[in-house]
């Protein structure tokens, strides 16, 4: 019998079953909704055989006991993050908030401990050791947060069936306290201390509201030199921010040094504040922030000798500036300097405009 010579026609079946997303997971339409199963292909592929005849029955979900572990929903709800940080969705320092925070969470609970045996009474715990660890309610606030969003993204997954009783779980009241802004005379030691660099990074501090992370994203492209004003997105809300410029400030900038298409880079070339990726020898991924911007800030106070309270650095340049926004009188005008897509959290920014406005009033024109 002779053999064909045909090359034998893959058929439909023979195909991966699942598409790749541009998230880095691998997901299926079926009955209209995307179904996503991680971003290991051998995983993903087991878990939509796990699932696939009640998908394309039109159940929503394979029966689960909810058993697997702590540690393993933690490793899927990172799994996925760690996607939106490949895609862009997410920032690499808030990926390594998200992991510190559930490592914290998992030591407490226990990694090993079924996802259904987790109380509230557990949580609660957790809170409690949460208001131990950190001095600020921002702080405990933060990884409460990120607990709740991993279990409310694995119950609107079909992770899991049923999640514990997390709303149980408050977060902390904010007390708002009265913190520190720089006087004209602190600002202006400050200025005359400085580098080119840094002092660029000031008065972008007081003129927009920028912070160390705004100063190291400033790209050329974004000043509008004809025009004098900066025109640059909030990373951290997508908000525009479309912001005059003191004549100062352009001046400032312009004797920088074009060495790329970002404004401000380090003598070593690199970015003033960047996120760094470290592998441990037992394969742990772990992401830090370097802020170069504070510490040179650090470093600036002491060489001016200013003597000021505990927690000012380059952030309450932010702070001064939204206070002397405020003296306009229309809290949107600070809204629109700090980027923030909520009025409310704009309003956490701005002290006593009472006594310090006259201080303030004055900066400016001092310079």
């Amino acid at each position: 019998m002779k053999k064909s010579n045909k090359k034998s026609r893959k058929t439909r079946s023979d195909k991966f079953p699942l598409t790749l997303h541009k998230t880095g997971q691998y997901c299926k339409k079926i009955k209209g909704k995307i179904y996503y199963f991680g971003t290991d292909k051998k995983v993903a592929l087991q878990r939509y055989y796990d699932q696939a005849a009640f998908l394309h029955a039109g159940r929503a979900t394979k029966p689960k006991s909810d058993s697997f572990s702590v540690k393993t929903l933690c490793n899927m709800y990172l799994d996925y993050q760690l996607s939106r940080v490949n895609s862009g969705d997410l920032t690499e320092r808030y990926y390594a908030d998200q992991l510190k925070s559930l490592r914290l969470f998992g030591k407490h609970i226990g990694i090993n401990r079924s996802v259904d045996e987790i109380s509230t009474i557990d949580l609660q715990h957790y809170r409690t050791k949460l208001l131990g660890k950190y001095n600020s309610s921002s702080g405990v606030n933060l990884n409460i947060a990120i607990m709740k969003a991993m279990f409310h993204w694995a119950k609107k997954n079909e992770v899991l069936t049923h999640i514990p009783n997390i709303d149980a779980v408050s977060k902390v009241k904010v007390v708002r306290k009265e913190r520190p802004i720089f006087t004209s005379h602190q600002i202006e030691k400050l200025i005359n201390g400085s580098s080119k660099q840094l002092k660029a990074m000031l008065l972008l501090g007081l003129n927009c509201g920028f912070g160390s992370t705004d100063c190291s994203n400033l790209k050329w492209s974004h000043i509008d030199f004809d025009s004098v004003r900066v025109k640059m997105p909030r990373v951290k809300t997508g908000i525009d921010r479309d912001l005059p410029l003191w004549k100062e400030t352009l001046e400032a900038i312009k004797l920088l040094q074009k060495r790329g298409e970002f404004v401000f880079y380090t003598t070593q070339g690199n970015l003033w504040v960047r996120t760094i990726k470290t592998i441990s020898k037992d394969v742990q991924i772990k992401y830090s922030r370097y802020d170069a911007i504070s510490a040179a800030f650090s470093k600036l106070l002491k060489k001016t000798n200013l003597k000021t309270e505990k927690g000012v650095g380059f952030y309450t340049l932010r702070r001064t500036a939204a206070t002397l926004a405020a003296r306009s009188g229309d809290p949107f005008a600070v809204q629109k300097l700090l980027g923030h897509a909520d009025l409310k959290m704009a309003t956490t920014y701005v002290q006593d405009v009472s006594e310090q406005t006259t201080e303030l009033l004055t900066i400016h024109e001092s310079l």
